[in-house]
């Protein structure tokens, strides 16, 4: 697709989760909805029919469900699987820019939902490293 290294640094936490009662998040691209597939970090994947323009930017807003506020910003995709029928296609974006505290926001939203859907206790400051570390796969 583009120059941008596709493989994230940080670890990609999943918020598709069907098994688990978790607050969801939902994704907005360009004012279009989208389904999230998982989030880090550095990015995201969303679930879309067709390969998106990886030469452009744009804009996106991610909200989770139960938490104040939204994340803004600006992410550019830098890969695209092609699904088995139109709708499992699957799209790695790139997140270019968080408008005010989005990162930190992130980190809050992404620690509370590793907690919430983990097997084993964890405490805020363990969820939190596993947010803010390095890929574990």
């Amino acid at each position: 697709m583009n120059d941008v290294n596709e493989r994230r640094q940080r670890q990609r936490i999943l918020v598709e989760t069907p098994l688990v009662a978790a607050p969801g998040f939902r994704l907005e691209c360009d004012g279009k909805t989208a389904a999230v597939r998982d989030v880090s970090l550095e990015g995201f994947s969303m679930h879309v029919s067709t390969a998106p323009d990886s030469h452009h930017a744009f804009d996106f807003v991610l909200t989770r469900d139960g938490a104040d506020g939204a994340i803004t910003g600006r992410a550019q995709v830098v890969n695209f699987i092609r699904g088995a029928t139109a709708e499992t296609g699957i799209a790695g974006c790139h997140v270019t820019h968080f408008e005010g505290n989005g990162r930190e926001l992130l980190v809050q939203w992404l620690s509370a939902h590793v907690a919430a859907v983990a097997s084993v206790p964890l405490t805020e400051q363990e969820a939190r490293a596993i947010v803010d570390g390095p890929s574990l796969v």
